[in-house]
């Protein structure tokens, strides 16, 4: 299983989703590949005894990944180091990293199948010669300058791009690439938990091993890498670079996986428009614990509460949800709103603490931090407010909901699929309806309220436990490494 700035090193719906796969299918080993942003971030998850190995893969915080590698021992490494020469360099790796910036940059020139062969190229290279020396040497500089400044001169004038932008996107390259110098393991069954840099081992082991490749799609990776870009790389020329590099890896995600697992339908459009065929989509709903998240007996609050969950950053939309609290606080003057999670972009997280400051919302709009128990927190409250702009289907949502709590939430992802009528739904990044949401459901009366909650938990358990997810992937998993055998005893002749 492959993981990307999720688990089991950072909290979240994807975390929570290899959580429970891993320690509810003890019929399965599993070893985790986790990308993460750099070697110091703390384990957040007890691992369950069916993982048998777990390989960080950090892409920053380090001079040379040979610091975090797999190249040990020491004189290994050392003789990688020495093997890779200028004229190595030039003669083995200068041929297919043309190619590989040729793919990326060009795509209508080079088919899918080409492409993913020069990332096997580049993944073959990087296991017999070093990567730092490799990617820093003076060849890989001239290569990348000609081609990236030469590439596109139709639609960037050369005489505007600055060295220092060269410069930059190569580093960015340099950082992204990493994935491709680890060995594949031996494995039946290769299970990417996004169309990302953490699915280039399920492309690599897909064409160079036949290994059977599933990726699931929980939010749009490619949406949300545009959101992304837009707003964090001010350099056009970068933004331009990065755009076609991650359109080149979801391409070949969507192309080279056997089965693509949507966790909501409402993903399976953007990923027909590029063009995933309609049989090779299997979507799998997320479901959590009816056990753990379940009604329970409270009383009604001394004032209305209206709670948010979820992880302090951009794509939760929290500033919206903040920028909707006066407009409820003047038909509820009493109302106090708690938004429970981690910051997990501190810029982002002063942004809405401004906010607040600005409305004088200090007493009305309250940080509550982490919780061990969410299910608490949703029986207790009067309205769940979700204000995500971007989404796939939201544990969130589903939580809430086997809690039978009465829902308002934006329009986003598959949130509409899983709340159906027992719910309000708003447009994104509309505080004023979404304050109009919250403040009707306000105005029902606590017995209204709890019918929805109901409605809202019978759904639920008709489509969103835990143990329909699991089931679904291990037949999902049986199948694929059947398919696989089947395939390989064909090709070999044998009945």
């Amino acid at each position: 299983m492959t993981t990307e700035g999720t688990y089991p090193f950072l909290s979240g719906g994807v975390s929570t989703w290899c959580h429970e796969l891993t320690h509810q299918m003890p019929e399965v080993d599993f070893k985790i590949l986790a990308i993460v942003a750099n070697p110091y971030l703390p384990q957040q998850y007890q691992l369950s005894k069916n993982v048998t190995q777990l390989l960080k893969v950090p892409l920053w915080g380090m001079e040379d990944p040979i610091e975090y590698g797999w190249r040990f021992p020491f004189s290994r490494a050392l003789k990688s180091k020495i093997a890779t020469t200028g004229a190595v360099i030039s003669q083995r790796f200068i041929p297919v990293f043309e190619q590989l910036l040729q793919g990326i940059l060009s795509p209508e020139v080079m088919d899918i199948d080409t492409l993913g062969n020069t990332f096997v190229g580049i993944h073959e290279y990087f296991l017999r010669y070093d990567y730092h020396k490799t990617m820093m040497s003076i060849e890989v500089w001239e290569c990348f300058q000609k081609i990236v400044t030469s590439s596109w001169q139709s639609q960037i004038a050369p005489a505007r791009i600055t060295l220092g932008e060269v410069s930059e996107t190569l580093k960015l390259l340099y950082r992204l690439c990493i994935p491709l110098h680890v060995p594949i393991p031996p494995v039946d069954l290769i299970h990417s938990s996004a169309a990302s840099y953490c699915g280039l081992p399920g492309v690599v082991g897909k064409i160079k091993y036949q290994i059977p490749y599933l990726l699931t799609e929980h939010g749009i990776n490619i949406r949300e890498q545009y959101l992304n870009l837009r707003t964090s790389v001010s350099s056009v020329f970068v933004r331009r670079f990065l755009h076609y590099l991650v359109s080149a890896v979801v391409k070949l995600n969507y192309h080279f996986a056997d089965t693509v697992a949507p966790v909501c339908k409402y993903n399976t459009r953007w990923e027909q428009w590029w063009e995933v065929p309609p049989a090779k989509i299997k979507v799998v709903y997320n479901g959590a614990d009816p056990d753990k998240f379940k009604p329970r007996l409270r009383q009604s609050n001394p004032h209305p509460i209206v709670i948010n969950m979820g992880l302090i950053f951009a794509l939760k939309g929290q500033l919206t949800l903040i920028e909707a609290a006066p407009i409820v606080r003047d038909k509820f003057p009493d109302v106090e709103f708690k938004l429970y999670g981690k910051p997990a972009d501190l810029d982002y997280f002063d942004r809405c603490q401004q906010k607040i400051a600005e409305y004088r919302l200090e007493q009305t709009v309250n940080f509550a931090g982490f919780t061990n128990e969410p299910w608490l927190v949703y029986t207790a409250a009067d309205v769940v407010a979700l204000s995500s702009i971007s989404e796939g289907f939201p544990y969130a949502a589903i939580e809430a909901m086997l809690c039978g709590a009465a829902i308002v939430s934006t329009d986003v992802g598959g949130v509409e699929e899983a709340l159906g009528d027992t719910g309000s739904i708003v447009p994104a990044n509309r505080p004023i309806e979404l304050a109009a949401a919250i403040i009707q459901m306000l105005n029902l009366t606590d017995n209204h309220r709890t019918q929805l909650g109901q409605k809202s938990r019978h759904r639920a358990l008709e489509l969103f436990t835990q143990q329909k997810c699991v089931r679904a992937y291990l037949d999902l998993y049986l199948n694929l490494i059947r398919q696989a055998r089947i395939s390989k005893l064909k090709m070999t002749g044998k009945s």
